[in-house]
């Protein structure tokens, strides 16, 4: 069983009645809340500090009950920091609306002295004027409507109310969105910018032009490929370790050990994820490197690269490949990468069910990613006009 991790009571005071974002100390805490109260979901009734008291903000409340709770249509337990934060952040314009709307502040007091002020019609006027008056496209106005479900399961589940307003809202119908990997042509311009290194950018009071652009186009090469060629997220390419990845002649694979949903995940590796891993890793040794992270900095020190370097880096070549002078243009990141992997996939004849495994994807999720663009589908078209008229 572990320790109980220590979440100081300045920082949960912080927390509770904060609504901003935490800060990165704060934030590692809070996981480490999140893992304990996993394996350990009784210590929420045994340490007084944990207790949710009306004292507290409203908002400070619901960000504290999201750390150890389910969130709705969800089977495991908790949810990542980020998520957490982007669902107090919605919750937090919900309550700026709602003083704008009626004059008064929503509080806990308020719903206990007139729980039934916060009904279906109040939520629906508020997902109303997201779509209307602010001009949010579909997709974001449901992703307001879960974080409306999370909050009124909280009051639910607190006893601050005993109706559930979110029963029945009328949500709008989001559009299907064309798959956002790369073609054939377009991965082959991207692959084809980590031929050459990139110069660094120098000052002109700079005599000497040392440079690491070559151990730079190694290291950036191998996040590249293996974004492309294995799909991991671009916060689990950040979270790898040396241990993370198994490299034999003919074969390869990389455990992700904490992606998504907290799941575990293991995935092959093709020869072109596997050749820039081994280079990178051969010039990885001969830094002095104080962690095991896989991949670091060039700079003194070499620490962890971040995720925030990886996805300029992503965008940079893209831009080097001439992808964003397209018509119309090309804008690659980690996460379009990560629909390639899943389109190639596709086109390779994989079964829904193994690129779902692969990519630590639920099915219906990793149907969606292997969806046909619309070229392939006019290509369909076009051969069966072809048979037709034989």
């Amino acid at each position: 069983m572990p320790t109980r991790p220590t979440l100081l009571k300045d920082d949960l005071e912080a927390l509770l009645k904060n609504a901003g974002p935490l800060d990165e100390e704060t934030q590692a805490k809070v996981a480490s809340l999140q893992r304990y109260l996993r394996v350990n979901p009784t210590a929420m009734n045994t340490h007084e500090d944990l207790s949710l008291e009306t004292k507290y903000s409203i908002l400070g409340s619901f960000h504290l009950y999201l750390i150890w709770s389910n969130l709705p249509s969800r089977r495991r337990q908790g949810a990542a920091p980020k998520t957490i934060q982007g669902y107090v952040q919605d919750i937090s314009i919900f309550l700026r609306w709602w003083q704008g709307t009626f004059g008064d502040e929503l509080t806990l007091d308020v719903l206990k002295a007139d729980p039934f002020r916060l009904n279906r019609k109040v939520l629906q006027d508020f997902l109303s004027w997201l779509q209307t008056t602010q001009g949010y496209a579909a997709s974001t106005v449901l992703r307001y409507a879960a974080s409306l479900r999370a909050f009124c399961l909280f009051l639910l589940n607190e006893e601050f109310i005993q109706h559930d307003p979110a029963l029945g809202l009328r949500l709008p119908v989001k559009k299907a969105q064309e798959p956002k990997g790369l073609d054939d042509a377009q991965r082959a311009r991207f692959e084809a910018a980590f031929q050459t290194p990139w110069v660094d950018k120098v000052t002109k009071r700079k005599r000497t032009y040392e440079t690491q652009a070559g151990l730079r186009l190694i290291r950036d090469k191998a996040i590249a490929y293996l974004m492309l060629y294995a799909g991991p997220r671009v916060e689990e390419v950040e979270r790898l370790t040396l241990d993370d990845v198994e490299l034999r002649p003919k074969s390869g694979l990389l455990h992700i050990r904490q992606g998504k949903g907290f799941r575990e995940r293991d995935v092959p590796l093709p020869k072109p994820a596997r050749e820039p891993l081994e280079a990178w890793l051969k010039e990885r040794e001969k830094l002095v490197v104080p962690h095991v992270a896989l991949f670091v900095e060039l700079r003194a020190g070499c620490r962890r690269l971040s995720r925030r370097s990886m996805q300029n880096m992503v965008a940079e070549a893209g831009e080097r490949a001439g992808l964003g002078r397209l018509d119309p243009p090309v804008k690659v990141t980690p996460h379009v990468l990560r629909h390639t992997y899943a389109f190639m996939l596709r086109q390779a004849g994989v079964s829904t069910e193994v690129r779902a495994e692969m990519s630590g994807h639920s099915i219906e999720t990793a149907m969606k990613y292997g969806r046909p663009k619309a070229r392939e589908k006019e290509r369909a078209a076009e051969a069966l006009d072809e048979f037709a008229n034989r």
